[in-house]
């Protein structure tokens, strides 16, 4: 099975990230380069290039024969029209038991983490000069070298980034945190550890999901990975159904479940774009679920893996040969015992 908790040193994953693009010696990282427009074809069809801006303020247009899009909040997919999904939808879109009857706005909470370490002589964090809201709660992960990262779950309502912004998310979300380790602190057992860093960026579970050939719903949730109807699995997830804020709650999956090679196509008639990020084709309970990292590198290679073969066979994402994708991915051995194929499905 997969384990539920990983902790991972980000510093160590991006170090091994980049030896293994750099292996490949075809693989180019444009450092600080943010994506700003999309160019597609007439046919709106095929995506020709994208504009994006550097550290030195020049403009760079990339070409490629196929995109993937893993901006978190699917800005490429948006910026060429795709339709997308945001908050909570009402039953009809999806007949889901667990939707309301009436859609509205609300996001899963974001989070700030940040990282202490044990120290002889811990610096204490002063208490806020303004009262500062915060969770009394921790969910405290680490390593054997004593360094522990520090989730405090909900830190500002998911709502916060589209009524406040970013920056102001991030000033904010800074104040919660030192407030919130202030309190832990004095708590016995972290009496002995220090703030060293505050995460550079904010922890976002939900945004803008794009509407894809085949949506994830709580309909895969609950039919688990021998009841869906879906040969063509490319990812597998067991986290519980988790929103954190107003209106959440931890629902526990009863069993592993797939995510289909559909979900990363976009609707409509593109060929040579897939989405493999949060933004892909869940609804929002789906999306509480599959949001996890490790759910999310599963997309991603799934996702590299299916644009290397369009590539090479000269084809469109949608037409190249799925059965060798997922025998090559073999997601569904992670839960040996629970899999079973059924009916074939079109893409």
């Amino acid at each position: 099975r997969v384990p539920y908790c990983v902790p991972f040193k980000p510093e160590a994953f991006d170090l091994v990230v980049r030896e293994m693009l750099s292996e490949t010696g075809q693989a180019t990282i444009l450092h600080q380069t943010t994506f700003f427009r999309a160019e597609p074809n007439v046919e709106s069809t095929r995506v020709q290039s994208v504009l994006a801006e550097d550290a030195e303020n020049r403009i760079v247009r990339i070409r490629a024969k196929l995109f993937i899009d893993s901006t978190g909040d699917a800005w490429l997919a948006r910026a060429l029209g795709c339709a997308t999904m945001l908050g909570v939808e009402p039953r009809s879109r999806c007949n889901e038991p667990s939707a309301p009857e009436e859609g509205f706005l609300q996001l899963n909470a974001i989070t700030r983490c940040y990282k202490i370490v044990p120290s002889e002589a811990p610096r204490r964090e002063p208490p806020p000069e303004t009262a500062v809201r915060f969770p009394r709660a921790a969910f405290v992960t680490g390593w054997r070298d004593g360094m522990r990262m520090v989730n405090m779950m909900p830190t500002l309502p998911g709502k916060a980034l589209i009524d406040l912004g970013y920056d102001e998310c991030m000033r904010r979300t800074e104040q919660i945190v030192r407030a919130h380790w202030h309190w832990l602190q004095e708590i016995p057992e972290f009496r002995g550890y220090e703030l060293v860093e505050i995460a550079p960026m904010l922890g976002i579970r939900e945004g803008h999901r794009v509407v894809t050939r085949y949506v994830l719903t709580e309909h895969d949730i609950r039919s688990g990975l021998h009841g869906q109807q879906h040969p063509y699995i490319i990812a597998v997830a067991d986290h519980p159904c988790d929103i954190h804020g107003a209106g959440g709650g931890l629902v526990e999956v009863k069993t592993a479940y797939g995510v289909p090679y559909r979900c990363l196509i976009p609707a409509g008639d593109w060929q040579n774009l897939l989405v493999a990020c949060r933004g892909a084709g869940f609804s929002k309970i789906a999306a509480s679920s599959v949001r996890l990292q490790r759910t999310m590198i599963q997309l991603g290679h799934a996702a590299g893996m299916a644009a290397a073969m369009a590539v090479n066979e000269k084809t469109s994402v949608d037409k190249i040969d799925v059965n060798t994708l997922v025998q090559r991915l073999d997601a569904r051995s992670r839960y040996p015992g629970e899999a079973s194929l059924n009916a074939k499905e079109v893409i």
